[in-house]
């Protein structure tokens, strides 16, 4: 089965076996020896990026750099680029937790601490290497394809998707499940949990072979890993990733915090308890002191397992709303990053719906809104396929919904006035 993997690192440029296999050692090394590699790893990261970056040459030291955003990244995205890189660079897009598209660049030692992470947050929740994965998920776990295709079946990973969670999809969802001889589930902690739900619900059992269940992308609540585990039979894990910021955090067999490999992120908290995090091992563009906007707790605190990676006790404010219609048919909130990602003219967007009506605001720059609005023709055609709402809307350029304490959400329900403010964006 290794032999799959070393082909997919040739495939790709990466070393993620190789990777793997340190990381297996350094995750038990003391608080100390792991702090004293991330010192060095900083070091050189910060001396390569004084080296060919000059538009920080006036910082004389890490800290001196500014906090650094999605709208700086895309303001200053050539500026950022290594110009003395020579590897192979991988062109990224995400929508991110406040729908506004960032566009960067990593390098194949990033990428191999991607699928490492993975792996060995999949090895702590009983996952031997090379037994059978599902996913479900949306596009920003996994990527469409003959090559992503070629590469899940390397990795022995089938994909399920979470864009359709109806109790026609759920329920096939379920039958694959049973007969594939999968030994984890992992994906999206709310479309997991909607699965759940259906099992619980409707007394179905699933007769499958799990060993354990990682969620990803969202928040996983105690609630909601409860009815999880009620539903599998099996523990479930929650990890935390944040890719752009070199964030790769997992939970052990205590499922008590998250371990960060801090090995690749350098990370720091702000005063309000935001995450800023620097991804170390990405040299193909530099993103130092990145705001993931993830408000998370660290208390330097040791976990029971031996592990002296550093833990985040806690992160806040993950969670995304699954869209569910009246009948009972639903999506995930991801479904709307992946429709209107692509698609140049649109900026931001906003989904808000009620039992009756869903509403898309989309942002767009004025010279666009002709072409949007002849667009949104077809975005309703899609949408409605999946969803059966009386009424779906679309308003360009409208004030966004806001919480009452300015944080924005891509996806809603609609607000109750006492919880909600209006607000410009």
């Amino acid at each position: 089965m290794m032999l799959r993997y070393r082909l997919i690192d040739c495939a790709r440029g990466t070393d993620t076996v190789g990777l793997l296999e340190l990381l297996r050692r350094w995750q038990f090394e003391s608080p100390a020896q792991l702090k004293q590699r991330e010192v060095n790893a900083l070091e050189e990261y910060f001396d390569a990026l004084r080296r060919a970056v000059p538009l920080f040459k006036d910082c004389a030291r890490f800290e001196d750099l500014p906090v650094i955003d999605k709208r700086f990244i895309n303001q200053h995205r050539n500026e950022l680029m290594n110009s003395n890189f020579r590897g192979k660079t991988v062109r990224k897009k995400t929508g991110g937790s406040t729908g506004e598209p960032l566009v960067y660049c990593t390098g194949p030692e990033s990428q191999s601490y991607l699928w490492a992470g993975l792996l060995l947050s999949w090895e702590a929740a009983g996952l031997k290497l090379g037994e059978r994965v599902a996913f479900l998920a949306g596009s920003s776990l996994y990527a469409t394809g003959y090559k992503q295709r070629l590469y899940y079946a390397l990795l022995n990973v089938k994909v399920l998707s979470a864009f359709d969670m109806s109790a026609e999809r759920m329920r096939a969802q379920l039958a694959t499940l049973a007969s594939g001889g999968f030994k984890l589930l992992y994906g999206y902690a709310s479309a997991i949990h909607r699965l759940s739900r259906h099992m619980l619900d409707g007394r179905r059992g699933c007769g499958h072979s799990l060993r354990g269940v990682v969620c990803t992308a969202e928040t996983l609540t105690p609630a909601m890993r409860r009815d999880i585990e009620q539903a599998f039979g099996v523990p479930c894990f929650s990890q935390y990733g944040c890719h752009d910021a070199g964030v790769s955090a997992f939970e052990c067999e205590h499922r008590n915090g998250f371990h960060l490999i801090s090995t690749r992120c350098h990370a720091e908290l702000l005063p309000d308890g935001r995450l800023v995090a620097t991804d170390m091992a990405n040299r193909a563009m530099f993103l130092p002191r990145y705001d993931t906007g993830d408000l998370v707790t660290m208390t330097g605190r040791l976990c029971p397992c031996g592990r002296g990676l550093p833990l985040i006790d806690e992160v806040f404010g993950r969670q995304n709303d699954m869209v569910v219609d009246v009948h009972g048919g639903a999506v995930h909130s991801e479904f709307f990053t992946h429709l209107f990602r692509e698609d140049a003219a649109i900026r931001a967007f906003q989904v808000v719906f009620d039992a009756d009506r869903l509403v898309v605001n989309l942002q767009v720059h004025p010279q666009y809104l002709r072409s949007t609005e002849a667009a949104s023709r077809g975005y309703r055609e899609r949408i409605a396929a999946s969803l059966a709402f009386d009424d779906i809307q679309f308003v360009l350029n409208q004030p966004f919904i806001e919480l009452a304490n300015g944080k924005h959400r891509f996806v809603l329900r609609r607000p109750e006035p006492a919880a909600f403010e209006q607000g410009r964006r």
